[in-house]
């Protein structure tokens, strides 16, 4: 769950609601590319899986075509860039239902082995197909299926709700469903970050520091490590994912060991909802003889909260978290200054500095 305005999800029951799409009813493409033991078009659909809800009244539309050929895994998937048929009907059901969920993205086969792109776009005429739905009701429920992050700087910009579906499977249509009906409530985090623009790629949390940092005392000098016409920061950062509640991180505190540290922060449940959580460890090695990434991921712990219902989570870092090897396959464990952040994502953590001073335990 990237973003939840509004609280477009979960769907409400009595609701009028048009599905539209070209990947709605689409029962191959969730199975991705890399599928050799797998039979074609055997996935559950979003539309299969959302048709058991009745409490919903339900429209499921195409909009566009995304290709022009069938696929196949060893032929180039031809995409649909003229054919507009579709866009009409939708945008006209659009205006007569209280919310739509628009199901977009890549074809599985878009993805894996030599399939490369220069753009991160919706293929095809989706973006078009989303404006012009947006343009009549905004109220829109975004499902993005693909095998790599896209640019979803406009979706973000004006879709209230939003959600990374990737290519799951072939239980993905029920997987879906249960998440847009409430029946299950997501706590998925983004193994990789997503970019505001393509420019930015490759683009990964776990840089090193540049020679020119961000000069926070005057932002308008230019001699720094930045672009002129976008932030440096991803638009959904690794480790990011929302949940139907909400979790608060309190009490970060870092204690010495005899070669690393212990690390405990409170996470408490302060929704309404019961809800899964990953916490998130990360640290920067800011002492270490060579150059180190400014945030390295060295620990996650995944734990069920009800409302209101608060756990103290503990993790420990040893000489295996703490070193690293340098470039001749040597590991080394240093003494020194370590920042330790803990949190939600790569983004949103709370951070103390701690120093590891190596201790003799010989009576």
């Amino acid at each position: 769950l990237l973003k939840n305005k509004n609280r477009g999800l979960p769907i409400k029951a009595n609701k009028s609601v048009a599905v539209i799409g070209p990947l709605v009813s689409d029962k191959n493409s969730p199975l991705g590319s890399w599928r050799i033991a797998g039979k074609d078009n055997t996935a559950i659909s979003v539309e299969e899986g959302l048709s058991k809800y009745k409490a919903v009244n339900w429209t499921f539309l195409q909009g566009v075509q995304l290709t022009t050929e069938p696929t196949h895994f060893v032929l180039e998937t031809k995409i649909n860039e003229n054919n507009r048929t579709g866009i009409l009907e939708a945008v006209a059901k659009a205006k007569e239902v209280d919310q739509v969920i628009m199901v977009l993205g890549e074809h599985g086969y878009q993805s894996g082995e030599a399939r490369s792109r220069t753009k991160l776009n919706f293929p095809g005429l989706q973006q078009e197909l989303l404006e012009a739905v947006h343009a009549v009701n905004p109220n829109i429920v975004l499902i993005v299926m693909s095998g790599r992050p896209l640019d979803l700087s406009w979706a973000d910009e004006h879709i209230p709700t939003i959600v990374q579906a990737w290519q799951l499977g072939t239980e993905s249509g029920n997987a879906l469903a249960e998440i847009i009906m409430g029946e299950y409530n997501p706590s998925g985090k983004l193994p990789m970050s997503f970019p505001r623009s393509v420019g930015q790629m490759p683009l990964y949390y776990n840089c090193k520091s540049t020679g020119r940092p961000t000069q926070e005392e005057n932002p308008d000098v230019v001699f720094w490590s930045h672009y002129i016409d976008e932030e440096n920061s991803a638009l959904y950062p690794f480790g990011h994912g929302e949940s139907y509640t909400t979790f608060t991180y309190n009490n970060l505190k870092v204690s010495n060991t005899s070669s690393g540290f212990i690390v405990t922060i409170q996470l408490t449940n302060t929704g309404n909802m019961a809800g899964e959580e990953i916490t998130q460890l990360y640290i920067r090695d800011i002492s270490a003889s060579i150059a180190r990434p400014v945030k390295e991921l060295k620990g996650f712990e995944k734990n069920m909260l009800k409302p209101d219902e608060s756990k103290i989570i503990t993790f420990i870092l040893t000489d295996k978290e703490l070193g690293f090897f340098d470039n001749e396959g040597n590991y080394h464990v240093e003494d020194g200054m370590f920042d330790i952040m803990v949190g939600g994502s790569s983004e949103k953590v709370l951070k103390v500095i701690a120093e590891r001073v190596t201790m003799d335990m010989t009576p």
